[in-house]
């Protein structure tokens, strides 16, 4: 009855696997057509499998082209959204996807994380899953005894034997290994002492081995789960937090993706607003130098001006020429000086578009510019800071990840505890027994043991301790020292976390009046200006080299300005980054690919948001 009820098991779980089968019994044939294609590839320096579209040629504009070219105003929100819609990869600016791309962050991060079959809460759990085994032998014996009673009463000795094992087996959350066996046996020989010539015998066997003491319990199991060693630990508690830290990893570069972003719209709006400052400059130039040239033919004296002038126009042009195209130079991105960023303010619209675009997912070239939509916000801001200061230490993504470190080591102290332990396990067998010329039927070996009339009891203890617990104690030690390391790091990233914000608070402050500062700079040198060009235009006598030096202070001051306001936009910007609330700020949140509830950047949930596959990203705009 049993060995009928492993067989019906094993043909269920036949039945389930087939798909599996079909799926990978290519890894089982000796045709090794697939490994060929395979290794052909490796072998020939793995060619694109598929060839990638093109992108249109890099625009190399004149100035003149910026008055006929196609612009695309874009928001600041806008742009987050597309980089969201866009962002299979969390890109950075530092060519991080060719020199490391292991350390890149893409949708299949979290779902990497949660199937790791090794690592994940899966993983932990498939330690308890039920497990089946079959095991099926058949020998045939011939043999010469020189001794009769070696041979069971004869010389020559011949046997058939047949052995059919199946066991169901469970681990169970206190350590505890249950079993269900069926053991049948077929022996057929031609000893003279044999109540029947063949006889089955068959055995059913409950089994329980119970740890009464090292690896015993639900809070050990949970931790380090069965089979476990000292300082090797992989229980579903260990395993959830280190998806939990997965997750704040995926947090934390999606913020600073998002500064990213935001970093490099400003950086576009800046080399655009330089661009203008010096067109500005480059007209007032050349009216100037027009002005001397036509003066040139008459009056001698003039020639020296006139070269002065001319020497200030091509300057500006070369200004102009770099602040359209720009340079291949350092920009505005995260961990440039501060967390979020340091603004870089170097100009070159194109540099910057192409910048932007390589961010949000757009081609990296089209006949269109991108230009910013939205302007800097240049409204004085005042903080709290003792609420910010608990702000970002109870909601940064870093110190969140940290203290979950320092929860796995806490957890690893109490499971190398348990290892202080002897091992002491109490076993249990139970089994009945039936004997019989056949194996089914009325007279028949099961039928015996449904009688029940053969039964058996088993129980031991058995102990094994090392003398010492050498291993034990090194794995406790190990472990506190862990967690005085994790603790110790904590705190500074705390005390770094204050500094930081403590620096970018002290930065939108410096900004600010720098911002107002540079606008009296610039209304000051225009005023200035104003009055030497309307008095030249009067035909009043004006001293040359003021007026180029003006024109050139204009054009300084008001470059400086735009990127004194940028400055301040960005230090404000990075205020929310250092106190956890940049994700927040721009109203986005990361979905967990399995649950309806969203995390954003402190953790908290946001159960209002709805279901987003493969951990893909939410954008709410404002109203």
């Amino acid at each position: 009855m049993v060995c009928a009820l492993g067989i019906v098991v094993l043909g269920s779980t036949m039945t389930i696997g087939c798909r599996s089968y079909r799926d990978t019994k290519s890894t089982i044939k000796n045709d090794t057509a697939c490994l060929d294609s395979l290794m052909c590839n490796v072998d020939a320096g793995t060619p694109a499998a598929e060839p990638m579209q093109t992108t249109a040629p890099p625009l190399t504009l004149k100035t003149s082209d910026l008055d006929t070219i196609a612009y695309r105003e874009m928001s600041l929100s806008e742009a987050i959204q597309l980089a969201m819609q866009n962002s299979q990869v969390l890109r950075d600016l530092g060519g991080t996807i060719l020199r490391a791309p292991v350390n890149l962050a893409t949708n299949e991060t979290r779902p990497l994380a949660e199937t790791d079959p090794q690592a994940s809460v899966e993983a932990a759990l498939s330690a308890f899953d039920a497990q089946f085994y079959a095991l099926g032998k058949w020998q045939n014996n011939d043999r010469q005894f020189n001794n009769r009673f070696f041979g069971g009463g004869a010389n020559a000795f011949k046997q058939d034997t047949h052995d059919y094992v199946f066991q169901l087996s469970k681990r169970t959350a206190t350590g505890a290994q249950l079993a269900i066996r069926s053991v049948t046996d077929y022996d057929a020989n031609n000893a003279t002492g044999n109540e029947f010539p063949s006889a089955w015998q068959t055995q059913l066997h409950a089994e329980a081995r119970q740890p009464l003491l090292q690896g015993g319990g639900l809070s050990f199991n949970r931790i380090a789960g069965p089979d476990a060693q000292p300082g090797v630990y992989n229980g579903i508690v260990i395993a959830k937090v280190n998806n939990d830290i997965t997750a704040a990893e995926f947090r934390k570069q999606t913020r600073d993706y998002v500064s990213n972003v935001i970093n490099a719209y400003w950086d576009l709006y800046f080399a655009y607003r330089d661009l203008d400052s010096k067109r500005d400059a480059l007209d007032r130039s050349r009216q100037t130098w027009q002005s001397y040239e036509a003066q040139k033919t008459s009056n001698r004296r003039t020639g020296a001006a006139e070269a002065l002038a001319r020497e200030q126009y091509f300057r500006f042009e070369s200004e102009v020429q770099d602040a359209v195209a720009g340079k291949l130079v350092q920009r505005t991105q995260v961990n440039n000086s501060t967390t979020g960023g340091t603004f870089a303010g170097v100009g070159g619209v194109l540099t910057a578009e192409r910048r932007l675009r390589l961010l949000i997912g757009l081609p990296i070239s089209e006949s269109m510019l991108l230009r910013p939509a939205d302007e800097p916000h240049d409204a004085p801001l005042i903080f709290d800071w003792e609420s910010i200061s608990v702000e970002a230490i109870q909601m940064r993504t870093e110190l969140h990840q940290q203290r979950l470190e320092l929860k796995r080591k806490e957890l690893e102290l109490l499971a190398a505890k348990n290892y202080l332990m002897p091992s002491l396990d109490l076993v249990t067998i139970y089994r009945l027994r039936g004997l019989d010329q056949s194996l089914a039927g009325d007279d028949s070996a099961f039928s015996e043991v449904g009688s029940l009339e053969y039964q058996e009891y088993e129980a031991n203890l058995e102990l094994r301790m090392p003398i010492g617990f050498r291993q034990a104690h090194a794995a406790v030690r190990h472990a506190k020292f862990e967690i005085a390391r994790a603790k110790a790091l904590l705190m500074e990233q705390e005390r770094q976390i204050l500094h930081d914000l403590a620096a970018v608070v002290a930065e939108c402050d410096r900004a600010h009046v720098q911002m107002e500062t540079n606008l009296n700079r610039f209304l000051a040198a225009s005023d200035a200006l104003n009055v030497l060009e309307a008095n030249r235009e009067a035909g009043l006598p004006v001293n040359l080299e003021q007026l180029l030096d003006a024109q050139r202070r204009t054009s300084e001051a008001q470059s400086r300005y735009y990127l004194s306001l940028v400055e301040y936009t960005i230090a404000a910007k990075n205020v929310q980054l250092e106190k956890g609330t940049l994700l927040d700020t721009v109203e986005l949140f990361v979905v967990d690919e399995f649950s309806s509830v969203s995390i954003n950047e402190s953790g908290m949930n946001h159960s209002e948001l709805p279901i987003v596959d493969q951990a893909e990203f939410t954008v709410e705009q404002p109203d």
